[in-house]
């Protein structure tokens, strides 16, 4: 065999050096729709023919804790704006330091809401703890992506249905046993916790959506064995309750209350008819309520139009930003009471 000279050598370093890099760069992307289509051609189009991306930074603090969630749903609606100009979309999350499994969700819930004819593209957050959250959160369920192979084998999912659907996904129940036991250590049905997700359920497939066909909603489910935690997101891109209720024309209503965080937190904790007479779309919500007071889920957290109520913190705000639809959180652990039956 021939002996390579310095100068082969070095070029060779250097080729494969190159080629690594652009390994890791190809790593890095997701490609979330691969859909082309000729409407807005010359929108999302360059003068080459190459299709044209306009680029849309995460918020470095990528979560829906309430000091962060003005940040999140204002870039969450930025996407929404750029698809409905027809432009396509490269959503860059390489900026992000933190992230939360319930703005993931959330991100997904506004990506299916895109028309299919915009073509949509990311770049991972950098290595490290965030992309580890973003990749085994079930995410890459429904995106094409590279999932390193430590962050394949997870319980963490995160479940969708489109269409007028009470009953939800086949998954559910499942979901349920092993959440119990993340947490109990023990597989069984949740009662309490199976009657939040339905209401949640109930709630979008009645009154979020006026067209039956465009319900879609997402149930975002992360388990941490360690802290024998399960953390739970639902959300919907729907009307939100408080223009459910306005859209409904019962304009009296609104006027029994301060604002719309007086509203939203009734219909929580009273119900709308206790203190209206009047039977709405919130006839569901006090139960969410009920079995979060009565201790079976903590951390119950809701977003609805310009409003965030968290009620664990005793904390509620007007939002700058308003979210068209309705976000829960809340969380089950062994603090909980626990509801595990056979």
């Amino acid at each position: 065999m021939k002996k390579l000279s310095i100068q082969n050598k070095k070029y060779l370093l250097s080729k494969s050096k190159k080629g690594s890099l652009l390994k890791n760069k190809r790593v890095d992307k997701v490609y979330l729709k691969g859909i082309t289509s000729q409407v807005g051609f010359q929108q999302r189009f360059d003068v080459n023919n190459r299709p044209y991306f306009e680029d849309l930074k995460a918020p470095s603090i990528f979560n829906l804790q309430y000091e962060n969630c003005n940040n999140v749903i204002k870039y969450i609606n930025s996407i929404k704006e750029v698809a409905e100009k027809g432009k396509n979309i490269n959503i860059l999350m390489d900026g992000i330091d933190e992230i939360g499994e319930g703005a993931i969700a959330m991100l997904l819930s506004v990506i299916a809401e895109i028309n299919e004819n915009i073509l949509i593209r990311g770049i991972k957050p950098k290595p490290g703890i965030s992309r580890d959250i973003l990749e085994k959160s079930g995410f890459f369920n429904y995106m094409d992506g590279h999932i390193h192979k430590k962050n394949r084998n997870t319980k963490n999912t995160i479940l969708k249905t489109s269409g007028f659907n009470y009953g939800g996904t086949i998954n559910l129940p499942l979901e349920i046993r092993n959440a119990n036991e993340t947490v109990w250590k023990e597989s069984g049905r949740n009662p309490p916790l199976r009657a939040v997700v339905f209401e949640m359920i109930r709630n979008s497939c009645d009154h979020a959506f006026i067209n039956q066909n465009n319900i879609i909603w997402h149930l975002g489910i992360s388990h941490d064995d360690d802290l024998n935690q399960v953390k739970f997101s639902f959300v919907d891109n729907g009307r939100g309750i408080i223009k459910s209720l306005s859209e409904r024309k019962l304009q009296k209503v609104l006027n029994l209350f301060k604002d719309n965080v007086d509203l939203l937190d009734s219909a929580f904790r009273d119900g709308i008819r206790s203190r209206t007479g009047i039977s709405w779309r919130g006839k569901g919500l006090p139960t969410i309520f009920e079995n979060y007071q009565d201790g079976y889920f903590k951390n119950l957290i809701v977003i609805s139009n310009d409003v965030f109520i968290d009620f664990e913190k005793n904390l509620s705000m007007k939002l700058e930003e308003p979210f068209n639809g309705t976000y829960y959180f809340w969380s089950l652990d062994t603090d909980c009471k626990k509801a595990c039956y056979n």
